[in-house]
């Protein structure tokens, strides 16, 4: 594939069902239905960012991303989370097209710092995002509340 064939744009409604399964490669049950609904949540704010990749009308890759204001700092911190690209296109590009439009994004909306979460049993991603400037910062606790 050739990063001239690979369309950058925002998510249409009539692609949650696509996403729903990129995301469900990565081991997220998420529903094309809770796509849908954050689809349509998310478009409209301007601290909120959606973006597919497709190549020839299919939907082959999304990232979705936050601008949160940094209380200790000027600046916003820019947020990915969560990224995907189908199995099958992976190593052709569709990635790094992703990350090139989210920094364009995040510091349109003045960011500073990016940030990236990724479970530790993705070593393949961790390359990824350090072949992308991202290193290691810390260390990330996480707490699931209850409803």
């Amino acid at each position: 594939m050739k990063s001239s064939e690979i369309l950058i744009r925002e998510p249409r409604s009539s692609d949650h069902t696509t996403i729903a399964s990129l995301l469900k490669q990565l081991g997220y049950q998420t529903t094309p239905a809770l796509v849908l609904e954050k689809i349509e949540a998310l478009l409209p704010s301007p601290m909120d960012k959606i973006i597919v990749a497709s190549a020839r009308e299919e939907v082959i890759g999304s990232i979705s991303l936050h601008a949160l204001p940094l209380f200790h700092a000027p600046g916003n911190l820019g947020r990915i989370t969560s990224m995907v690209v189908n199995e099958r296109f992976q190593g052709n590009g569709v990635g790094s097209a992703l990350i090139d439009a989210a920094e364009h994004w995040f510091r349109q909306v003045g960011c500073v710092e990016l940030e990236v979460t990724s479970g530790d049993h993705r070593p393949s991603a961790h390359r990824f995002y350090e072949r992308h400037g991202f290193v290691s910062d810390g260390h990330r606790l996480s707490k699931r509340l209850r409803s």
